[in-house]
């Protein structure tokens, strides 16, 4: 699920001044967004998305200098969307049970982690080494992220480290997997999920609140 404010945001960052045209930098952006994660970035074209978009490939360079210029927003967007919002996710902790929290919840909602773009992500990497240096650039960031969580709960290292490896591999292998299971299923697991993670005993009035809390907010949808 895109986040509009937050591409938005990227959108602008490039933008010309004034902008003389209807069609905004935002709605290229947006629309190569969509085919990217959908058909990979071998489909992001400027004369695909001029014709996706009803307009003359001559409007796309008023807003972009070329194509590599609209993938490097793109992979902003990726970075400030998924990247933020892991390390976001822990470093509001007010305990340990309230940063695993903020972790499981950040996974389950897509307007704040977007699987289907990561894992758009992930797939051109493997063509493209560039691509791969990044990623592995952003996955050491937000491991580093969880490490510095788990640290900060009297876990020494190595420890805290191959927890947060642990607890990050595992999310994301959910995703490559393509596992479908319903919320509710998942959160029957919150308890043992949670002593997986931490090596400690969860308080089972506190994994109650967590899902209450998740399924008012989100139903009992699939993952």
């Amino acid at each position: 699920m895109p986040d509009n404010s937050l591409l938005k945001a990227v959108a602008a960052r490039g933008a010309p001044t004034p902008d003389r045209k209807q069609l905004q930098r935002f709605d290229w952006l947006q629309r190569a967004l969509e085919v990217f994660v959908c058909e990979g970035i071998d489909a992001v074209r400027i004369t695909r998305l001029a014709d996706d978009l009803g307009v003359t490939r001559g409007s796309f360079y008023w807003h972009f200098e070329n194509r590599e210029d609209l993938i490097d927003a793109l992979v902003s967007y990726w970075k400030d969307k998924n990247t933020a919002a892991i390390t976001q996710s822990v470093a509001a902790a007010s305990s340990l049970a309230d940063g695993i929290f903020r972790f499981f919840e950040t996974c389950i909602d897509a307007a704040s982690f977007d699987p289907r773009l990561d894992l758009a992500i992930r797939e051109w990497s493997r063509r493209s080494a560039p691509v791969r240096q990044l990623v592995d650039r952003e996955d050491d960031a937000r491991i580093e992220a969880l490490r510095l969580f788990y640290a900060g709960y009297d876990y020494p290292m190595p420890q805290a480290l191959i927890r947060a490896r642990v607890l990050y591999y595992s999310q994301i292998g959910f995703y490559a997997l393509e596992v479908e299971e319903p919320l509710t299923t998942r959160l029957g697991y919150t308890e043992s999920y949670f002593e997986c993670f931490t090596g400690r005993k969860l308080d089972s009035r506190l994994a109650e609140k967590f899902r209450r809390h998740i399924l008012d907010t989100y139903g009992d949808s699939l993952s």
